[in-house]
């Protein structure tokens, strides 16, 4: 599996595998197939331009189709700019099981931990994602927060937990 920063160029192909996404793993995304994109259709490919000390996807390839994505952006106010966040995180159901999405979070992370004055990066994962969940135990990513009723799907409700990987340090030490 080729695993790599993605560029304009693989904007088809994202697309593509984000609305499987969404559609086969309602239970582990906010977003419906049917909810509009972030950016509007012909943005897509300037939106995947990894931007140096910030944002970028990564993908990974079996040959010329992505088999899993994820998304990193860092926050750019003064007071946040410590501060990164994953998203997006899916494998496709054949690719599962092989380490794919572990090797996508090392590439991010190793990315992220060459950014100057990056402390830490959070994510938030579905309590019905044991996968997820174990993955990122292993990753060293911590709970700080839980939500009940995170997601509302017809009439049943999803919980999400809120996960902190500390880069410096055991932890912040300090007052609030």
């Amino acid at each position: 599996m080729d695993i790599r920063l993605l560029d304009r160029q693989d904007a088809a192909e994202f697309a593509r595998l984000r609305l499987e996404a969404l559609a086969r793993e309602p239970r582990a995304f906010a977003r419906t197939p049917e909810d509009p994109l972030p950016w509007p259709p012909e943005c897509v490919a300037s939106q995947l331009c990894p931007v140096p000390e910030g944002n970028f996807l990564v993908g990974a390839f079996a040959g010329p189709r992505m088999a899993g994505q994820a998304g990193f952006f860092r926050l750019e106010g003064r007071k946040e700019r410590h501060k990164g966040r994953i998203w997006g995180v899916y494998v496709t159901e054949t690719a599962r099981g092989q380490g794919v999405a572990k090797a996508m979070l090392a590439q991010m992370l190793a990315r992220a931990r060459s950014y100057p004055g990056l402390e830490q990066v959070s994510l938030s994962v579905t309590v019905t994602q044991a996968a997820a969940r174990n993955l990122y135990d292993a990753l060293g990513f911590q709970v700080y927060g839980y939500e009940r009723h995170s997601l509302k799907i017809g009439g049943t409700y999803v919980d999400k937990e809120d996960r902190v990987l500390w880069l410096v340090g055991d932890a912040v030490t300090g007052g609030g």
